[in-house]
């Protein structure tokens, strides 16, 4: 391609820009002349519009129609979620009680001092052990409910682990409360933790249904065509 053309086709690039140019004439009496410049010159205009951003087609304002079937937030999910937050500090309470109150580990346990025949441990030893897992238990139960009523989309995984606990704990508790191994006041602490899972589960329950996909309307919005169903 000659010096002049290479040249010349800068200055029909700029022109095509909307840039002005002081020898328009000089350009349009060599594009006359020039095939290769002239089918340059077409080439790259068309390129131009191609590139250039084209306006989007109107479309109807809907706000006030998706607006007027929004579902709000329904008001029960607060009050489970402030209740499961009551029962989480209870049952956290319970825990840093154990801990802290001498002499309150398992004290309902009649049957604790029968460990001290353990090799290596005596019986005061053991039940402060078993003491502090207990409230080390309650404290962790009690974080878990309090994480579910701050967000509420973790009830979901903490229910099967905090219903196989109360599932198990029921059924040791019947056993040793048959046997008479454990004081009624002992067991009335668990109540916290059945009410935790029973509030999990409701949780659970409304979160089920404020996600699940809202049935299909029979109005159709403006300028989508309805669906139609195949033949059968």
């Amino acid at each position: 391609m000659p010096v002049q053309c290479a040249e010349l086709r800068e200055s029909l690039s700029a022109r095509l820009d909307g840039e002005t140019t002081s020898d328009d004439d000089v350009l349009d009496r060599h594009v006359e002349a020039c095939p290769g410049c002239r089918s340059w010159q077409e080439q790259a205009a068309a390129l131009r519009r191609t590139m250039l951003v084209r306006e989007a087609p109107p479309v109807p304002d809907l706000s006030e129609r998706i607006l007027a079937n929004v579902v709000p937030p329904r008001a029960d999910k607060w009050a489970v979620r402030i209740a499961l937050a009551v029962v989480g500090l209870a049952q956290a309470g319970l825990g840093f009680g154990d801990l802290l109150v001498k002499g309150a580990e398992h004290a309902g346990h009649a049957g604790m001092a029968g460990m001290a025949d353990m090799p290596g441990m005596t019986g005061m030893t053991t039940a402060s052990h078993l003491g502090s897992e207990s409230a080390a238990w309650n404290i962790a139960i009690g974080i878990g409910l309090l994480w579910a009523a701050l967000r509420p989309r973790f009830a979901t995984g903490l229910l099967p682990a905090f219903a196989g606990f109360v599932l198990v704990l029921g059924i040791v508790s019947a056993v040793d409360a048959s046997d008479g191994d454990v004081a009624a006041g002992r067991l009335s602490s668990h109540v916290l933790v059945v009410a935790g899972v029973a509030l999990l589960f409701v949780l659970h329950r409304q979160l089920r249904r404020s996600t699940a996909p809202a049935p299909r309307s029979a109005r159709r919005l403006p300028g989508r065509p309805a669906s139609r169903r195949p033949a059968a």
